[in-house]
């Protein structure tokens, strides 16, 4: 406490005073460049999901708001997240599948409800949830993996059949048609941010 109290003192007494007051002198860096509001980063995102897949500007919107919401939380590309509800669901929100999986990202209730703590028929939730999911994938091949490229490969792979199967020989065939999928949709997203780049 001595130390601190001597600092100010030291402090107050090397700082020049103007009628009773220490001046200081502040340095602030100026902005180097602007960055975009979370309005227009959904609207770009938005143009992106309706040059890339073709969807209805007021679909793309929503879709955008809650894709780049889920990206931030969960530290996942809106790319990758977006190419995963178009391969799962082609963005309906009520998607059902035979196996009970239900929403834009295909999630099952029964076992993912108390993970994510997500009404998984709401499907912003759902978007949300299956972000959680993909992310607990990638941590958990983290461990397993030499690379990065291979734990995403690996959370994919998990994502699609369960992580118990992801290294299973039977699903092979299947994993691979998953992750082209992914791939072929994952693509016009970058494309269409390209275009956007390139001035005409």
């Amino acid at each position: 406490m001595l130390v601190v109290l001597a600092t100010l003192m030291l402090c107050t007494w090397l700082l020049p005073i103007n009628a009773g007051h220490i001046e200081v002198a502040l340095s602030i860096p100026a902005a180097t460049a602007e960055r975009p509001t979370w309005g227009d980063q959904r609207q770009a995102f938005s143009g992106r999901l309706v040059r890339g897949y073709g969807l209805d500007e007021a679909v793309a919107d929503e879709f955008a708001e809650w894709i780049l919401e889920a990206s931030t939380r969960q530290r996942l590309a809106p790319e990758l997240i977006a190419s995963l509800v178009m391969t799962e669901s082609s963005f309906r929100k009520d998607a059902r599948s035979h196996v009970g999986a239900v929403g834009p990202a295909q999630v099952q209730p029964d076992l993912w409800s108390k993970f994510c703590g997500a009404d998984l028929h709401n499907p912003e939730e759902n978007i949300y949830c299956g972000a959680q999911i993909l992310a607990h994938y990638e941590n958990v091949c983290r461990r397993e993996s030499d690379t990065l490229e291979a734990a995403k490969a690996c959370a994919l792979r998990s994502y699609n059949a369960g992580f118990h199967n992801q290294d299973n020989v039977y699903f092979k065939q299947v994993h691979k048609r998953y992750a082209a999928k992914i791939d072929r949709y994952r693509s016009p997203l970058i494309e269409a941010e390209q275009a956007v780049d390139v001035p005409s």
